[in-house]
């Protein structure tokens, strides 16, 4: 038999920290290491053939992966989502008993 539990405060919770997690603290970092690369690369390790091409490839890197870390934001709003649907067909079944 499956089992069937929604803790829509613990889904609240973990959804709030995975968002928090990326505008706080993940999307933020990429973009203060984006910036060193780019003062190295204009200052620090000057080269003038290579280090342009450094400069593109790492913006290409952080572009990716800034995509890819606020994917995350799609899985807590799929974990809120599940929860809610799970909570209404619960209480629209509840609605109907007796009726």
């Amino acid at each position: 038999m499956a089992i069937t539990k929604v803790d829509n405060a613990a889904v609240t919770a973990t959804a709030g920290k995975l968002k928090t997690a990326v505008s706080g603290t993940l999307v933020p970092e990429l973009q203060r290491l984006q910036t060193s690369v780019d003062n190295l690369l204009a200052d620090g390790l000057l080269l003038a053939q290579t280090s342009p091409k450094l400069q593109a490839s790492y913006q290409e890197f952080t572009t990716s992966i800034t995509t890819f870390v606020n994917n995350i934001n799609n899985f807590a709003d799929q974990f809120q989502s599940i929860a809610g649907a799970v909570l209404d067909l619960d209480s629209n079944i509840a609605g109907q008993i007796g009726k």
